[in-house]
């Protein structure tokens, strides 16, 4: 395959299994010859948060000379972003014969046991394990697609789990409760490892500390054992302070806004330390302050344009959402914005457009592009300004209202959307 026809191969995939099991990961990662094994990694969950801990990690261990692994989802510019060593995309002719090599595999499988199939993140996590060890880094960072415990990611054997938060998010397939929620994300702790959990509310608070007990792992929890204090907004940027139980570092500098972030990197932080400390590798405070000050997110409260103002920020869930309005309020007071909004169906619509509308500014609804899961605009509430797509609405903002600050949000894939077609993309 050619890097074209190996990304269709990927996405025509299914997307969904019809049992939450890691049967067919495994499977497909023994006919690989079990690149998994005897690797370094630190896996990370959470229901937000967990994209921005697992990149700040990587840049922290990446500055104390390690070479790292780092495997996300979604992507927002290039599908080769989800495959990263020491934040260098995978290269396209890579991706295309690992592909190639991926696919021969599971079509004699496939030929062994009629009827197997694997999901495209099975497939894609089995790529990216593959890449990982063939490329002899010295630590991966894996983040969990959806959950944990029957996470395809849910293979490895971490030095370190990191739960970044646990609310509501995708309970068709992790329950209606944040206590199976918590259940879910507990799947990813392991026996004698240490784990290292962000803000948690008190039902999966009692879950992840039953967990805990019974894989007979240390805890370090946020508020507990480390924190973040003291954040200012500078610019585009934050510092905060970093407090543990036997460190503190004063005046860091991380180049994102969301309220919620000084404690993503607190906890991203304590993962980097005790990830080090397991493996007996020294990390400095300098070194932890370098990759903090790198940790560049592109889609969170992400600032495109100056002149007029417009950020993006890939809230997708009412957890998200909540953090989006507490720093849009901390950003900008009482002066008006415009936030152009698009949620997926499957998602707490109501309640993440009746977060947005608590707000004294301009709410437009539009419908998330390229995705049957899109809510369709006649589904959106009749009170609520809609357009048929988010170019039109901005369009009109660009038209009426460019003199207030522009906010795009709801989902990930409106995010990647918008800023493909505003920054420029790659060629797939």
């Amino acid at each position: 395959m050619d890097y074209q026809t190996s990304v269709s191969y990927i996405h025509h995939l299914p997307r969904l299994a019809k049992d939450g099991s890691l049967n067919r990961i495994t499977a497909l990662l023994e006919a690989m010859g079990n690149p998994q094994q005897d690797q370094n990694y630190i896996h990370v969950t959470g229901t937000n948060g967990k994209g921005s801990v697992a990149n700040a990690i990587s840049h922290i261990l990446e500055a104390s000379g390690l070479t790292v692994g780092l495997f996300t989802s979604p992507f927002i510019m290039r599908f080769n972003e989800r495959l990263r060593i020491d934040h260098h995309d995978i290269e396209d002719e890579r991706l295309a014969a690992l592909t190639t090599h991926g696919a021969q595999v599971l079509q004699d499988l496939q030929t062994q046991r009629p009827g197997f199939v694997v999901t495209e993140f099975e497939f894609i996590t089995a790529l990216a394990l593959a890449y990982f060890k063939a490329e002899q880094v010295d630590v991966a960072v894996i983040e969990v697609g959806i959950g944990g415990r029957e996470d395809s990611t849910n293979v490895i054997m971490p030095k370190v789990a990191v739960i970044t938060s646990v609310g509501m998010d995708h309970q068709a397939l992790l329950g209606n409760t944040l206590t199976s929620i918590a259940g879910h994300k507990a799947g990813i702790i392991k026996p004698n490892v240490p784990v290292v959990t962000g803000i948690l509310p008190a039902e999966a608070q009692v879950v992840i500390a039953d967990r805990v007990a019974a894989m007979h792992s240390k805890w370090l929890q946020y508020g507990e054992d480390f924190s973040a204090k003291h954040p200012t907004i500078f610019d585009w940027g934050m510092h905060f302070d970093y407090d543990s139980t036997n460190d503190r570092m004063r005046q860091l500098t991380m180049p994102l806004v969301g309220s919620y972030q000084p404690a993503n990197m607190a906890v991203a932080i304590t993962a980097a330390k005790t990830y080090a400390q397991a493996v007996d590798w020294p990390l400095s405070d300098r070194e932890i302050t370098k990759g903090v000050k790198a940790s560049v997110w592109p889609g969170r409260m992400e600032k495109i344009s100056d002149q007029p103002l417009i950020i993006l920020d890939g809230a997708h869930n009412p957890q998200g959402i909540h953090g989006l309005v507490k720093t849009l309020d901390r950003l900008f007071g009482q002066q008006p914005v415009t936030i152009i909004a698009g949620v997926l169906k499957d998602k707490a619509v109501e309640t993440m457009i009746s977060a947005l509308s608590g707000r004294d500014h301009r709410l437009w609804l539009v419908p998330v592009p390229d995705t049957p899961r899109a809510t369709k605009v006649g589904d959106y509430p009749d009170n609520v300004t809609h357009f048929d797509s988010w170019q039109q609405a901005l369009a009109a903002y660009t038209q009426e209202h460019s003199e207030e600050p522009l906010i795009i949000t709801g989902s990930l894939y409106l995010v990647s959307a918008v800023r493909q077609a505003l920054i420029g993309t790659g060629n797939d």
